[in-house]
């Protein structure tokens, strides 16, 4: 692809001014209409060392209001960052709606310089593969994301001339000071991992805009041209199909019946309930601190009927633990801000650090749960979203993150009981809501959507566990044994 790129392009300073001058009211428009229409824009820079992807940044944020973007920069990844999964920065610096984030190299860095092997830079946490910054993207791309990938392209020869006058020129100066400085760059070994990387992730979703910097000042204009022609693109298509259709959607009949598979009621001895009770706080206690010890996460999370048990089982597991290794997260309608971002943003902004505990009360799955059958979610949107969630998990479980996932199951007649026990108990009666009476009203539909859930996103990695939760006693110890067992398993994975 880089053949292909004429880098003979020049312009006079005057020409420059001007055209300069004429971009930047152009871009500062669109930036006032990115903003008024919602649409969050990822922009990002890639290319050679000593292309001037600084310089590029800074006269592109000298036409914008800098209270509506924000720059990041890859190669300040810290190492606590490299202990959580890949992506999990990057989520963190996604924009709101009708912001702009702006990232100098961002996940391309990251995954290039291992492949030149860079010795400052290699690392296995760094080894990510195409298809999952292709799915990172797609992701993004389908949830309202403007993504515009900028790579800079110089010759060797006009490499050589920019880094040897970097210590003299304010514009470049900082090259020396990026991971890896500019000494012993091999000019061949990264074109061939950006021929590569140009040819993998040229998508329809996030196509590469490749641009000659052998010119400053032509380089300059043409990226200020491209970043309008894709903003004023993406806004014509947000005008035209600004609201999705909700198409009628029929259960697939492909889909087991799980949940009947399930007796809701297990019976379970007092005496026995209260003595393993014992015995597994004991060893929780004791887990908690050898995973912590080994910098293994855990992430554990519940759903279940309204009035399941969901309170209970997680009280019950977090009772015998450290309250500084873990943290419960109690999961409700998207709040306002939550709503300015990807539906998965919340949910990876409260990954836990190493060696910690994050519960989940109620959870990501809330996507083909209640946005389906309340219809708040197209049914495109909800449907994509099991590949996008078991994506999700599997690069927490890549990362060394244990995740649990428990489905807490009763049956109609006993949630009836325990609704009917809130209302009549002054100290419960704010657990049970005129909006829990609805969805009973809909427990057809949420038994097809807790089977398409259970069905579609149980993989080996991150598996569901089932819960008969009608005896809430026996509900609780088997949480807290299925957590015992795998996390033992964790702890001898990593002897």
């Amino acid at each position: 692809m880089l053949d292909k790129i004429d880098t003979s392009k020049k312009l006079s300073k005057e020409i420059y001014s001007k055209k300069f001058d004429e971009q930047s009211v152009r871009l500062g428009f669109l930036q006032r209409s990115i903003r008024e229409a919602g649409i969050p824009v990822i922009i990002l820079f890639e290319g050679f060392r000593g292309a001037y992807r600084s310089l590029l940044i800074s006269k592109v944020i000298s036409a914008l209001d800098p209270r509506g973007y924000r720059v990041y920069s890859s190669s300040k990844t810290t190492e606590s960052q490299k202990k959580l999964p890949f992506f999990t920065q990057f989520w963190k610096e996604l924009p709101a709606k009708g912001q702009i984030a702006i990232h100098h190299r961002a996940w391309y860095f990251l995954r290039n310089e291992h492949d030149v092997g860079d010795p400052d830079e290699a690392a296995e946490w760094y080894h990510v593969n195409f298809d999952e910054i292709n799915g990172f993207e797609r992701e993004l791309a389908c949830g309202g994301y403007k993504i515009i990938k900028i790579f800079t392209h110089i010759t060797r020869k006009q490499q050589e001339k920019n880094l040897a006058k970097s210590e003299d020129d304010t514009a470049s100066r900082w090259e020396a000071l990026t991971p890896g400085g500019i000494e012993g760059i091999d000019y061949d070994a990264y074109r061939d991992v950006y021929e590569k990387m140009l040819a993998e992730t040229n998508t329809m979703y996030a196509p590469w805009h490749i641009v000659s910097m052998e010119d400053r000042r032509a380089g300059i204009c043409d990226v200020m041209d491209v970043l309008a022609a894709e903003l004023e693109k993406t806004l014509k298509s947000s005008s035209a199909g600004s609201k999705k259709e909700q198409l009628a959607y029929e259960p697939d009949p492909t889909v087991p019946d799980i949940l009947s598979r399930y007796t809701c009621y297990q019976e379970v001895d007092e005496k026995v309930y209260s003595e393993k009770l014992k015995k597994y706080h004991k060893r929780l206690a004791e887990l908690q601190y050898e995973l912590y010890k080994n910098g293994i996460s855990t992430i554990v999370g519940f759903e279940g009927w309204d009035a399941g048990g969901k309170g209970g089982a997680i009280k019950r597991l977090v009772a015998p633990l450290d309250p500084l290794g873990y943290r419960v997260n109690p999961v409700s309608a998207p709040s306002q801000l939550e709503n300015q971002y990807h539906y998965l943003w919340r949910f990876w902004t409260k990954l836990p650090g190493p060696g910690e505990i994050a519960v989940f009360d109620r959870t990501w799955y809330g996507r083909v749960l209640v946005e389906r059958v309340e219809h708040f979610t197209p049914v495109m949107d909800w449907k994509r979203a099991y590949e996008e969630i078991n994506s999700m998990e599997a690069q927490w479980v890549k990362q060394g993150i244990l995740v649990q996932k428990f489905w807490l199951q009763i049956d109609k007649d006993e949630q009836y009981k325990r609704f009917q026990a809130r209302e009549n108990d002054p100290a419960k009666t704010w657990k049970i809501t005129a909006e829990d009476w609805r969805n009973r009203d809909k427990w057809d539909a949420y038994v097809d959507a807790v089977n398409e859930m259970l069905y579609r996103t149980d993989t080996r990695l991150a598996p569901w566990t089932v819960v008969e939760a009608n005896n809430k006693q026996y509900a609780r110890l088997k949480v807290l044994g299925t957590m015992i067992d795998r996390m033992e398993k964790a702890l001898r994975k990593e002897s």
